[in-house]
């Protein structure tokens, strides 16, 4: 039986090899990628947290500033821009602190020419239609107006506001009509800035305590006051996310206005990376809502993973390893396979010789005697009776002495081959010795069966053969003896055997004989 390692077995293995380190190549990006994900929450917690921070101090600074302005004298300008500059310098994401007055129409050009005595000689009453040149629906007739009397910084780009009456600013004339009577701030809705960029207005109404006094006139201020905080949309995120550079991240916040209309604050795409990155690796997507009492920011997050961030140093290292066990494994797992491979056919080749002729490729007597037991036990279990044939050549020592060992071989191995032909798959025919050959010849009726056997071997076996010494006679003497009628074993079977076989010779060779059964 071969024990020859199977090739299915070699293939099942390096397929089963090649699996595991696939999964271990996937585990290793789903890591590598549940890291860049845990990253992209934390970045995206960071920058909502820096965002909700900022809306709160909006509202704490709005407040601060409308107690100040309750607080402080009317006329005291110089003290409200100490004030603001500290806000501002503490507070830089606020583009501008405003403050517009409440005035009767009617002394609205009163309040100018005072402002403009007290050192704003530019101060003139504006309508935005006017100051930004876009034509208005025509404005219904108003007892009060509402001027911007108050910026910081006061800067040259931002100058020609001063003046400009909220009211006639359409989207912030809601704004302003909601923050009226409202105790808390106002965001207005996000608007083009009028020195460019967008943001937005976080606004308070307040009342001077003074106002209750009819007898006081109003101050610079007036009685009634917005007190207002201008917000740049991209100051909300902090600088590097605006400027982009390389950072991937994709982002898009929009402001939900008190009156619930949504305004477009900031939009950055991701970086869209390759097609490759596209295709094989996922985008983060993130959600996120920011509140304080007066403002509501949405923000969108999204990133798409890329093969650089994924492979990494440390994870590029990892897949070399792999990748060399992929190689290596196979190559080693190969090798082990063709030295196995080897060990069996040397296993194989030493057993044959150990049971088979170098000459002829017969059984020899060992393997002989091995099928022999199996026909004893098959004998004892069944009663099945064998035959065991003797069969000798004749003169074939002078072939030896006359010809040579070569001719003598090849005269051996013809009649070997012969004698097989001639045999079931279930007999066997072992070179004994020299040129002596023994046939095992199982399931046998009875002598007369046998001898028909032996007498197609003597007729296979006695033609002529070809050699290198030219065409050589053949022809054999044949013995037989029957289990269990000459014996039941192989040396009393054997030895009646060649008893007939001399016989044979003795009546003139090429003959068979069967070995006479004697009783007593």
């Amino acid at each position: 039986m071969s024990h020859r390692p199977r090739r299915s077995n070699l293939v099942l293995l390096l397929l089963a090899w090649l699996t595991l380190l696939a999964v271990a190549g996937g585990l290793l990006i789903t890591a590598e990628l549940r890291r860049l994900e845990q990253a992209f929450s934390q970045a995206t917690d960071a920058l909502a947290a820096g965002v909700r921070q900022k809306l709160h101090a909006n509202e704490a600074v709005l407040s601060g500033l409308s107690a100040f302005l309750l607080a402080v004298e009317h006329d005291d300008r110089s003290a409200t821009e100490r004030y603001a500059a500290a806000v501002i310098a503490a507070h830089p994401h606020i583009h501008q602190i405003e403050i517009a007055c409440r005035v009767p129409a009617a002394e609205a050009e009163q309040l100018a020419e005072t402002l403009r005595r007290s050192g704003l000689g530019d101060f003139t009453l504006k309508d935005f239609s006017a100051l930004t040149g876009r034509p208005t629906g025509a404005l219904p007739a108003q007892d009060n107006t509402w001027p911007i009397v108050f910026i910081y910084p006061d800067l040259p780009e931002t100058r020609a506001i001063h003046g400009l009456r909220l009211e006639t600013v359409d989207h912030l004339a809601t704004t302003l009509a909601r923050a009226r009577g409202n105790p808390d701030a106002v965001a207005s809705r996000v608007f083009p800035l009028y020195q460019g960029e967008t943001g937005y207005l976080l606004l308070r109404v307040v009342e001077h305590p003074a106002s209750l006094d009819t007898g006081r006139a109003p101050g610079l201020f007036g009685n009634t006051i917005s007190s207002m905080l201008l917000i740049k949309s991209a100051a909300l995120m902090p600088a590097e996310m605006v400027a982009g550079g390389s950072m991937p991240l994709g982002i898009e916040a929009t402001l939900v206005g008190s009156d619930g209309a949504q305004g477009l604050l900031l939009q950055r795409d991701r970086d869209p990376g390759s097609w490759l990155d596209r295709l094989l690796l996922p985008t983060f997507e993130r959600n996120e809502t920011v509140r304080s009492a007066a403002q509501q920011v949405r923000i969108r997050f999204s990133q798409q993973q890329r093969l650089q961030d994924v492979l990494s140093a440390a994870t590029m290292a990892l897949f070399g390893l792999l990748v060399a066990a992929a190689v290596l494994a196979p190559c080693l797992l190969l090798r082990h396979y063709h030295a196995l491979t080897r060990a069996s056919v040397e296993h194989e080749h030493s057993a044959y010789l150990a049971t088979h002729d170098v000459l002829t490729g017969l059984p020899n007597r060992y393997l002989l005697a091995d099928r022999f037991s199996h026909a004893v036990h098959s004998w004892q279990r069944n009663g099945t009776r064998f035959a065991v044939i003797l069969i000798d050549l004749d003169h074939f020592k002078a072939v030896n002495d006359q010809h040579g060992h070569e001719a003598g071989d090849q005269v051996l191995r013809a009649a070997a081959e012969r004698m097989s032909d001639q045999l079931r798959s279930c007999d066997t025919v072992a070179r004994y010795g020299g040129d002596e050959f023994i046939v095992l010849l199982t399931n046998v009726l009875d002598g007369d069966d046998a001898r028909q056997v032996g007498e197609k071997l003597l007729a296979a076996v006695s033609r002529p053969v070809t050699t290198l010494a030219g065409e050589l006679p053949l022809s054999c003497s044949v013995g037989i003896a029957l289990c269990p009628d000459h014996g039941t074993d192989l040396d009393t079977l054997r030895r009646r055997a060649d008893l007939a076989m001399y016989s044979a010779k003795q009546a003139g060779r090429r003959a068979v004989v069967l070995s006479p059964v004697t009783h007593g």
